[in-house]
């Protein structure tokens, strides 16, 4: 690993940029192809890179940016820019992505849960204060909230990346029936309450320490299975396409160079750039 990086100070956590090599890496969750296509078209056209990656600097485990990885992976280049963090830092933190469901006009709760047992899965009604620890618990595969109450779903999983394989079958198989299964945050929840959607399938807690294990035996979690939210995130470090061919301590002397050479501005948590983003932002100018 080249020695050469920017240091970001942050009250909250310490950022390190630098370029990586690509092979050096390793992702935890599986990329959509047709994603990668698009943005392989973008990046192409830019002829840079414009955001680093989220890596976790001790086991080189990337958290956020597995699209980007893949693109450059399969355009042939030998680097990507990163930003390194410790994942074991408790300030960062690592979410989940809700599954939105809209479905048939009229459909209510309980029909949409007929439905779920048509497919085959075995339903227990739970409070809504004991989901998420049901959730976690033995034989549950996921939850589902609609206006008329919550349940579990479930079957034989023993870990996250098992449960996760069962989310995706439930995608699959709603959409298949002309269900819109789309992704949310926790505000998925307040749209349920005022009626925008039919259900929303709380997905399982992925632990770091499930992360890490994943990556590093070479399974995926499947697409949108974690969240990391970490509290600050560099933008616009606008990296050319040419240097990501050259030796990495020279490509790195000209990234750290160029970095210094840019104004830095900061942007509070809740700033709308291309999306939302939850965390304080470092913008490269």
């Amino acid at each position: 690993m080249s020695s050469i990086a920017y240091q970001l100070s942050h009250p909250k956590l310490k950022l390190e940029l630098k370029l990586e090599k690509i092979e050096k890496l390793r992702i935890h969750e599986e990329v959509i192809p047709s994603l990668v296509e698009r943005l392989s078209n973008q990046i192409q056209r830019d002829a840079l890179i414009k955001h680093p990656i989220i890596v976790d600097k001790r086991s080189l485990v990337v958290l956020d940016g597995m699209h980007r990885l893949a693109v450059l992976q399969h355009l042939g280049y030998r680097l990507i820019p990163v930003c390194l963090v410790n994942y074991e830092d408790p300030n960062i933190l690592v979410k989940r992505w809700f599954r939105t469901v809209q479905g048939m006009k009229g459909m209510s709760g309980g029909k949409f849960l007929d439905v779920l047992r048509g497919l085959g899965y075995p339903i227990t009604e739970v409070p809504e204060e004991k989901l998420d620890s049901a959730i976690d618990g033995r034989g549950a595969l996921m939850g589902i909230t609609t206006l008329e109450g919550c349940c579990i779903l479930r079957g034989n999983a023993e870990s996250v990346s098992e449960k996760y394989q069962h989310v995706k079958r439930l995608e699959n198989s709603l959409r298949g029936l002309g269900f819109r299964v789309g992704y949310g945050t926790e505000e998925a929840l307040r749209r349920l309450k005022l009626g925008e959607l039919l259900a929303v399938v709380i997905t399982p807690k992925a632990r770091k320490e499930d992360v890490i294990r994943t990556a590093l035996s070479g399974k995926l979690l499947i697409h949108k299975s974690t969240r990391h939210i970490i509290p600050a995130r560099p933008l616009f470090v606008n990296v050319p396409l040419k240097w990501l061919k050259m030796d990495l301590e020279r490509a790195n002397e000209l990234f750290v160079r160029s970095l210094r050479r840019r104004r830095l501005r900061r942007l509070p948590p809740g700033s709308v750039l291309d999306r939302l983003y939850e965390e304080e932002l470092y913008i490269f100018e």
